[in-house]
């Protein structure tokens, strides 16, 4: 008799949080991830390139500690800028290709030993997105 008091409770339970979930929706997240708010792949908007002072990450967004890596670069690699922005924290970034390759991804201005005939071009923001 026990057992089917827990059953039945464990039931009613389960059944209320997924009436919740249906009449509140599933819990969404509150802000955009800061790695995926820019539409850069579409925006080819700046002919220059930087050449690496150093190996370092390309990374999945424009935060050294909070995206992921695409992959690594080795000091002297060429990336093709497409667009720049600044991050929440001031940090001036890239999204380009690495020359030769078809990789994509950001890179910070401080991991250049050279950034050329760049015109600093800002990203555009992804048009689905809220950025209120």
């Amino acid at each position: 008799m026990r057992f089917w008091i827990k059953a039945v409770g464990m039931l009613v339970t389960t059944g209320g949080i997924m009436a919740a979930t249906l009449v509140n929706g599933p819990a969404a997240s509150a802000t955009p991830s800061p790695c995926s708010v820019y539409d850069a792949s579409i925006s080819n908007l700046d002919g220059g390139y930087g050449v690496m002072k150093g190996s370092y990450n390309l990374k999945k967004g424009p935060y050294a500690d909070r995206c992921g890596n695409v992959t690594r670069l080795g000091r002297g690699r060429v990336i093709y800028f497409h667009c720049w922005v600044r991050n929440g924290r001031g940090n001036l970034w890239a999204y380009g290709r690495v020359k030769g390759t078809a990789k994509y991804g950001w890179m910070s201005i401080d991991n250049f030993s050279s950034v050329r005939h760049s015109n600093y071009e800002t990203c555009r923001p992804n048009a689905d997105r809220d950025h209120t």
